[in-house]
């Protein structure tokens, strides 16, 4: 069997459930791993992925790792959220890194969700070109996916379209507690324990990460999205509160929000995708609720209709949505590795690839 050398790049929330998956399958060796903070600096691939300590050692040195042999990067650094194709902005900065990975001959497979497509990026066929550029000197592929967006809002609710006819709108939700999440800066990034006029400037985040899914579901089903939209509400605390996580909100700031991203064809909304996100379960009742805490509902407005619902934080699992989220995001990456690797050089879309699954993640013995 076909082994591929693998390095894991960022070690955080999505990596070091990454790092356990590369660990678990028999068809991928873990060479490298790159971490940003100095305390996982020489810890071994077993501690950071909570197993028996041994195997490789994390670096901080990227020159280290660019330099090494490898088929495949999974890259995963904690990105802003911005637009990575406006020169300057804080998500541009890992552009040249990516660049300098596919030049180097290695694979890239990335969860930043703001390049499932370039579309709805500002610059986004420059970048779009920039990437082809560095996958054809360097004979790689890159590719971004995750869970949302990257599977419930393209890959996944386009095959449930196959199921159905006479489509006419596409609606998915990801309905997501963000309370136990202990990275106070990223949640400040998002909006929470701000004030409530805070969220029109996360509008242009909402569009440059999920408008990719929009494009991308476009091209799928063979229709052009007109333009997109974005549309956001806030809910601020009735009393101050210290999150399961640690942050604290205060009273009149923004602790739960909803937003929708909605591309517009024919004049009307025909693909919207609405996140619900919240500080605690106990904030905002009356808006949708998945399940006992929360996950991902696909809906498709057809003949005859369809809803697919994934409620998260089951039994088994890592015992919270946000935790199943970040885990699913990772296998999500690890399981598209082979893919990857033997694809044609090129930036590539899941309309690109062949139909990703687990085929090296099945474990009849429970191991």
């Amino acid at each position: 069997m076909k082994r591929y050398k693998v390095i894991q790049w960022g070690l955080g929330y999505i990596g070091a459930p990454a790092v356990k998956y590369i660990l678990q399958n028999d068809h991928l060796d873990l060479v490298g791993m790159k971490c940003f903070t100095p305390g996982k600096v020489g810890l071994t691939a077993g501690e950071i992925a909570g197993l028996e300590p041994g195997g490789v050692k994390a670096t901080d040195s990227a020159e280290d790792l660019i330099a090494m042999d490898a088929d495949c990067v999974i890259y995963m650094p904690r990105d802003p959220h911005t637009d990575p194709s406006i020169p300057g902005s804080p998500s541009s900065v890992w552009v040249p890194e990516v660049v300098a990975l596919l030049e180097s001959g290695k694979n890239v497979i990335s969860s930043i969700g703001s390049c499932t497509h370039w579309r709805q990026l500002a610059n986004g066929e420059q970048l779009r070109d920039r990437f082809n550029a560095a996958c054809a000197k360097g004979g790689t592929t890159l590719y971004f996916t995750g869970m949302d967006p990257g599977f419930n809002t393209d890959a996944l609710v386009f095959m449930l379209s196959s199921a159905v006819g006479a489509i006419r709108g596409i609606r998915t939700y990801e309905i997501i507690d963000y309370g136990a999440y202990t990275v106070e800066s990223v949640l400040r990034q998002l909006g929470f324990g701000g004030p409530r006029s805070q969220l029109a400037h996360a509008h242009p985040t909402f569009h440059a990460v999920w408008g990719g899914a929009i494009h991308l579901l476009a091209d799928a089903l063979g229709i052009a999205i007109d333009r997109i939209e974005v549309e956001s509400e806030g809910a601020e605390a009735p009393e101050g509160f210290v999150a399961e996580g640690g942050m604290e909100i205060p009273k009149g700031t923004i602790a739960a929000y909803r937003f929708w991203v909605r591309g517009i064809v024919a004049g009307k909304p025909f693909i919207e995708i609405e996140h619900v996100t919240r500080m605690g379960q106990h904030l905002m009742p009356e808006w949708p609720r998945l399940g006992r805490d929360g996950g991902y509902r696909m809906e498709i407005d057809a003949y005859p209709p369809i809803m697919a619902e994934l409620p998260m934080g089951l039994p088994g699992g890592t015992g919270s949505t946000l935790d199943d989220a970040m885990t699913m995001t990772s296998a999500r990456c690890v399981n598209s590795v082979e893919a990857v690797v033997e694809a044609a050089p090129g930036y590539k879309t899941f309309l690109d690839l062949p139909p990703i699954g687990g085929r090296h993640a099945v474990r009849p013995n429970g191991k």
